[in-house]
Protein backbone atom coordinates (compact mmCIF):
# COMPACT_ATOMS: atom_id res chain seq x y z
CA UNK A 1 0.00 0.00 0.00
CA UNK A 2 0.99 3.31 -0.86
CA UNK A 3 2.80 5.24 2.11
CA UNK A 4 1.66 9.43 1.46
CA UNK A 5 2.96 12.18 4.05
CA UNK A 6 0.88 15.47 3.15
CA UNK A 7 2.47 18.42 3.81
CA UNK A 8 -0.12 21.71 3.84
CA UNK A 9 -2.77 19.17 5.14
CA UNK A 10 -5.03 22.08 6.50
CA UNK A 11 -4.63 24.37 3.23
CA UNK A 12 -7.15 24.61 0.87
CA UNK A 13 -5.04 22.26 -2.09
CA UNK A 14 -4.12 20.22 0.79
CA UNK A 15 -7.63 19.58 2.32
CA UNK A 16 -8.93 19.46 -0.71
CA UNK A 17 -6.82 16.66 -1.51
CA UNK A 18 -7.97 14.96 1.32
CA UNK A 19 -11.91 15.25 0.16
CA UNK A 20 -10.68 13.23 -3.51
CA UNK A 21 -7.94 11.12 -1.91
CA UNK A 22 -7.31 8.21 -4.09
CA UNK A 23 -7.96 4.75 -2.61
CA UNK A 24 -5.63 2.09 -1.35
CA UNK A 25 -2.87 4.39 -0.03
CA UNK A 26 -2.18 5.18 3.56
CA UNK A 27 -2.42 9.41 4.14
CA UNK A 28 -0.37 10.87 6.41
CA UNK A 29 -0.79 14.23 7.67
CA UNK A 30 1.78 16.61 8.61
CA UNK A 31 2.05 18.31 11.40
CA UNK A 32 3.78 20.08 13.41
CA UNK A 33 5.31 18.76 16.66
CA UNK A 34 3.34 19.12 19.78
CA UNK A 35 0.26 20.60 17.72
CA UNK A 36 -2.79 18.51 18.80
CA UNK A 37 -5.24 21.16 17.21
CA UNK A 38 -5.57 20.00 14.04
CA UNK A 39 -9.08 20.70 12.47
CA UNK A 40 -11.34 18.05 12.69
CA UNK A 41 -11.77 17.26 9.07
CA UNK A 42 -8.35 16.83 8.79
CA UNK A 43 -8.18 13.96 11.50
CA UNK A 44 -11.40 12.39 9.98
CA UNK A 45 -10.22 12.08 6.01
CA UNK A 46 -6.17 11.45 7.46
CA UNK A 47 -5.42 7.96 8.49
CA UNK A 48 -2.67 9.41 10.77
CA UNK A 49 0.09 12.11 11.42
CA UNK A 50 3.04 12.40 11.94
CA UNK A 51 5.20 14.93 13.33
CA UNK A 52 7.29 17.16 11.02
CA UNK A 53 9.73 20.50 11.41
CA UNK A 54 10.67 21.55 8.08
CA UNK A 55 14.08 23.21 9.85
CA UNK A 56 15.27 19.56 11.97
CA UNK A 57 16.63 17.06 9.50
CA UNK A 58 16.59 14.52 12.05
CA UNK A 59 12.67 15.10 12.49
CA UNK A 60 12.02 15.04 9.11
CA UNK A 61 14.21 11.91 8.01
CA UNK A 62 11.92 10.46 11.11
CA UNK A 63 8.70 11.55 9.62
CA UNK A 64 9.92 10.19 6.22
CA UNK A 65 10.28 6.39 6.87
CA UNK A 66 8.45 3.92 4.88
CA UNK A 67 6.83 7.28 2.94
CA UNK A 68 6.71 6.67 -0.77
CA UNK A 69 5.10 10.21 -1.88
CA UNK A 70 5.46 13.31 -0.21
CA UNK A 71 2.93 15.77 -1.50
CA UNK A 72 3.90 19.18 -0.61
CA UNK A 73 0.85 21.75 -0.54
CA UNK A 74 2.40 23.97 1.51
CA UNK A 75 1.83 27.93 0.96
CA UNK A 76 4.29 30.07 2.02
CA UNK A 77 2.86 33.61 3.13
CA UNK A 78 4.21 37.30 2.98
CA UNK A 79 8.41 38.45 1.66
CA UNK A 80 9.70 35.00 1.63
CA UNK A 81 13.60 34.54 -0.52
CA UNK A 82 13.78 33.70 -3.53
CA UNK A 83 15.62 30.54 -3.18
CA UNK A 84 12.73 29.89 -0.12
CA UNK A 85 10.84 27.15 -1.94
CA UNK A 86 14.10 25.43 -3.43
CA UNK A 87 15.73 25.09 -0.55
CA UNK A 88 12.48 23.50 1.02
CA UNK A 89 13.15 20.87 -1.63
CA UNK A 90 16.37 20.38 -1.13
CA UNK A 91 15.62 19.62 3.15
CA UNK A 92 13.20 17.30 2.09
CA UNK A 93 16.04 15.80 -0.16
CA UNK A 94 18.43 15.16 1.99
CA UNK A 95 15.85 14.10 4.91
CA UNK A 96 14.99 11.29 2.54
CA UNK A 97 18.87 10.36 1.98
CA UNK A 98 19.04 6.97 2.62
CA UNK A 99 15.43 6.03 2.38
CA UNK A 100 13.74 4.58 -0.08
CA UNK A 101 13.90 7.98 -1.86
CA UNK A 102 10.00 8.91 -2.18
CA UNK A 103 8.92 11.11 -4.88
CA UNK A 104 8.08 14.81 -4.23
CA UNK A 105 5.06 15.81 -5.58
CA UNK A 106 4.91 19.92 -5.55
CA UNK A 107 1.94 22.33 -5.41
CA UNK A 108 3.28 24.90 -8.11
CA UNK A 109 2.41 28.43 -8.35
CA UNK A 110 1.50 30.00 -11.98
CA UNK A 111 4.17 32.88 -11.64
CA UNK A 112 6.66 29.93 -12.94
CA UNK A 113 5.02 29.64 -15.97
CA UNK A 114 6.60 30.55 -19.43
CA UNK A 115 5.06 33.56 -21.15
CA UNK A 116 7.56 33.28 -24.07
CA UNK A 117 10.79 35.49 -24.67
CA UNK A 118 12.44 34.33 -21.83
CA UNK A 119 10.00 35.98 -18.81
CA UNK A 120 7.71 34.36 -16.73
CA UNK A 121 4.75 34.92 -15.58
CA UNK A 122 5.17 36.60 -12.28
CA UNK A 123 6.94 39.50 -14.54
CA UNK A 124 3.34 40.47 -16.31
CA UNK A 125 1.90 43.56 -15.01
CA UNK A 126 -1.34 41.55 -13.99
CA UNK A 127 0.18 39.08 -11.66
CA UNK A 128 -0.82 40.12 -8.39
CA UNK A 129 1.91 42.58 -6.38
CA UNK A 130 1.17 41.14 -2.86
CA UNK A 131 1.97 36.97 -4.21
CA UNK A 132 4.99 38.73 -5.97
CA UNK A 133 7.30 37.14 -3.71
CA UNK A 134 6.14 33.66 -3.96
CA UNK A 135 5.51 33.98 -7.92
CA UNK A 136 9.45 34.47 -7.92
CA UNK A 137 9.85 31.62 -5.53
CA UNK A 138 7.98 29.20 -7.70
CA UNK A 139 9.81 30.16 -10.89
CA UNK A 140 12.76 29.57 -9.37
CA UNK A 141 11.93 26.08 -7.80
CA UNK A 142 10.85 25.15 -11.21
CA UNK A 143 13.76 26.20 -12.48
CA UNK A 144 15.64 23.90 -9.83
CA UNK A 145 13.89 21.39 -10.66
CA UNK A 146 13.93 21.08 -14.13
CA UNK A 147 18.05 21.44 -14.21
CA UNK A 148 18.24 18.67 -12.17
CA UNK A 149 20.76 15.99 -14.31
CA UNK A 150 19.67 12.63 -11.72
CA UNK A 151 16.87 10.74 -12.54
CA UNK A 152 13.15 12.55 -11.72
CA UNK A 153 11.95 11.90 -8.13
CA UNK A 154 9.93 14.80 -8.36
CA UNK A 155 6.62 16.43 -10.09
CA UNK A 156 5.39 20.06 -10.34
CA UNK A 157 1.88 20.52 -10.66
CA UNK A 158 1.23 24.38 -11.96
CA UNK A 159 -2.75 25.36 -11.76
CA UNK A 160 -3.39 28.36 -13.95
CA UNK A 161 -3.39 31.94 -12.46
CA UNK A 162 -7.48 31.80 -12.19
CA UNK A 163 -7.09 28.85 -9.43
CA UNK A 164 -10.09 29.50 -7.44
CA UNK A 165 -10.82 27.82 -4.10
CA UNK A 166 -15.03 28.57 -4.35
CA UNK A 167 -14.87 27.53 -8.05
CA UNK A 168 -17.37 24.91 -10.07
CA UNK A 169 -16.49 21.15 -9.64
CA UNK A 170 -16.57 19.82 -12.81
CA UNK A 171 -14.95 16.42 -12.12
CA UNK A 172 -12.12 16.28 -15.01
CA UNK A 173 -9.13 18.01 -15.67
CA UNK A 174 -6.87 18.66 -18.44
CA UNK A 175 -2.86 17.74 -18.48
CA UNK A 176 -1.12 19.87 -20.50
CA UNK A 177 2.86 19.51 -21.34
CA UNK A 178 5.17 22.27 -20.41
CA UNK A 179 7.06 24.17 -23.14
CA UNK A 180 8.81 27.73 -23.84
CA UNK A 181 5.42 29.47 -24.56
CA UNK A 182 2.86 28.86 -21.89
CA UNK A 183 1.11 32.18 -22.83
CA UNK A 184 -1.88 30.40 -23.77
CA UNK A 185 -2.44 28.66 -20.14
CA UNK A 186 -2.13 31.88 -18.40
CA UNK A 187 -6.57 32.05 -19.64
CA UNK A 188 -7.30 29.15 -18.47
CA UNK A 189 -8.43 28.14 -14.85
CA UNK A 190 -9.46 25.47 -12.58
CA UNK A 191 -11.03 25.13 -9.07
CA UNK A 192 -9.34 23.76 -6.04
CA UNK A 193 -11.59 20.06 -6.11
CA UNK A 194 -10.82 19.92 -9.69
CA UNK A 195 -7.13 20.22 -9.32
CA UNK A 196 -6.65 18.18 -6.09
CA UNK A 197 -8.09 15.43 -9.12
CA UNK A 198 -4.95 15.75 -10.81
CA UNK A 199 -3.08 15.58 -7.62
CA UNK A 200 -4.75 12.47 -6.47
CA UNK A 201 -3.66 11.05 -9.94
CA UNK A 202 -0.44 12.41 -9.56
CA UNK A 203 0.06 10.75 -6.40
CA UNK A 204 -1.59 7.03 -7.61
CA UNK A 205 0.10 7.18 -11.08
CA UNK A 206 3.87 8.32 -9.41
CA UNK A 207 3.85 11.42 -12.03
CA UNK A 208 7.48 12.67 -12.65
CA UNK A 209 8.41 16.65 -14.27
CA UNK A 210 6.28 19.25 -15.09
CA UNK A 211 2.64 19.18 -16.10
CA UNK A 212 0.18 22.11 -16.28
CA UNK A 213 -3.30 21.55 -15.02
CA UNK A 214 -6.16 23.12 -15.61
CA UNK A 215 -10.16 22.65 -16.59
Amino acid sequence: MTAVLLLGATGRTGAALLRHRPPNLRLYAGVRPGDGAQPPSVLERADDARAIDLTDPARMRQALIGIDVVVNAIRLRGDIPQAALSDLHDRIVDAREGLSEPLIIHVGGAGALRMGGGRRFWQDPAFPAVTLPRGIAHAALRDHLESEARPRRWAYLIPPPSYRPEGRFTGGYRRRRPSDDEHDFARASISYEDFALALADAVRGRWTGTHLIST
